[in-house]
């Protein structure tokens, strides 16, 4: 089975992001093999190694589409973000709902619905599979998704039961992670599943559910690993580096600043923002689950984990905070289990902090230097 995440999901402009090494040829009287060029390090900089560099190499080109109409329509409405496009052409499944305990199998009820109450709801397949009600599928952003990197027919053993029912065509993209897929199930036309996979899980799933394979798998081996991006605060006051699969921005205010889609940082006075929270909790404040000293790089720091509510419009879910003094100011580096232009949805679920979101954020964090 697959890994199933809302999150919804980290991200980033990836393959514009990314600083593969290129080929170049020695000029002389006779033609010489290509020579593979690596991309100079970043000193001290983590890198993105060949393993999750493998997939961003095998996207195919954006204009590449089967020529069959239904399968190109729904690559072009996902190339395209246009995610009212693809609830049009989303086939919803009329199901009846179950009270009774369990993974997979029928959505559950809520507790004011009676058992059997028909339903409408777009199947989610992961580790864990669940459905979208009708309601919350036409509040989802859609697919966060970087390129195209495979189409097949769909065999018959593949795996299909009647609440997560297996199309005709599977279409795979690469999610904005950079390292694992998103596949749609088509049939007659309409998206009928979307299917989460883990990180190196394409390829084994392709042998396994294609009949045909109508636009190939392109792994390249060994792809040269790609350094880490270096920032420092135009101030002086601080360092770090961040993987080429995000994108670093400004943030609304001066001395703030978003990296990917999940990640904040900032520089603040003592007590000022949501910080002040830790220490004099108010209604509105969020919940706080851990709070201790750790220590990263020589120096002592504040880590803070918990979760907040809907409170603001945002959807319930957790977070990780780390701040820094420096001098009379606090930097604070915090990573949130949803991306920041998640739409509100179900409040009575917190949605957990994992993935490679997390990953991604910690390694950075271990780069970081204040300079003093």
């Amino acid at each position: 089975m697959k890994h199933t995440s809302l999150v919804a999901i980290l991200v980033s402009l990836l393959l514009g992001a990314c600083n593969f090494s290129q080929e170049q040829a020695t000029p002389t009287i006779e033609p010489t093999p290509t020579k593979e060029i690596p991309a100079p390090p970043v000193s001290g900089a983590p890198t993105v190694e060949p393993t999750l560099a493998t997939l961003q190499l095998a996207v195919h080109p954006p204009e590449t589409r089967t020529r069959i109409d239904e399968v190109d329509t729904i690559i072009d409405v996902v190339l395209s973000h246009d995610i009212d496009a693809l609830r049009a052409l989303t086939g919803y499944l009329q199901i009846v709902c179950t009270h009774a305990d369990g993974l997979g199998g029928p959505p559950k009820c809520i507790p004011e619905e009676e058992e059997g109450t028909l339903l409408e709801v777009v199947p989610f397949l992961g580790s864990e599979g669940h459905h979208q009600r009708r309601a919350e599928y036409e509040g989802w952003q859609g697919p966060d998704i970087l390129g195209l990197l495979t189409v097949y027919r769909v065999s018959s053993q593949a795996y299909s039961e009647e609440a997560y029912p297996a199309g005709e065509y599977a279409l795979a993209f690469l999610d904005a992670n950079g390292v694992s897929d998103i596949t749609l199930q088509v049939m007659n036309g309409k998206v009928v599943r979307f299917d989460y996979g883990f990180p190196g899980s394409l390829q084994s799933d392709l042998e396994r559910d294609a009949d045909e394979v109508l636009l190939a798998l392109t792994l390249k081996p060994n792809p040269t690993a790609v350094p880490w991006i270096p920032f420092e605060d135009p101030d002086g006051r601080f360092s770090f580096v961040y993987p080429p699969t995000m994108t670093l921005s400004v943030g609304n205010q001066s001395d703030e600043w978003r990296l990917g889609d999940r990640i904040e940082v900032f520089i603040r006075k003592p007590g000022a923002s949501y910080v002040a929270c830790f220490d004099n909790a108010l209604g509105d404040c969020p919940v706080v689950e851990e709070d201790g000293i750790v220590e990263i790089n020589g120096k002592e720091v504040r880590r803070v984990k918990g979760w907040f509510g809907s409170v603001g419009g945002r959807t319930p879910q957790e977070f990780l905070t780390y701040i820094f003094d420096i001098d009379e100011e606090q930097l604070v580096f915090t990573v949130y289990a949803l991306p920041f232009d998640t739409e509100l949805q179900d409040i009575t679920t917190v949605w957990p902090l994992e993935g490679m979101a997390l990953e991604l954020f910690q390694r950075s964090l271990s780069s970081l230097k204040i300079i003093e």
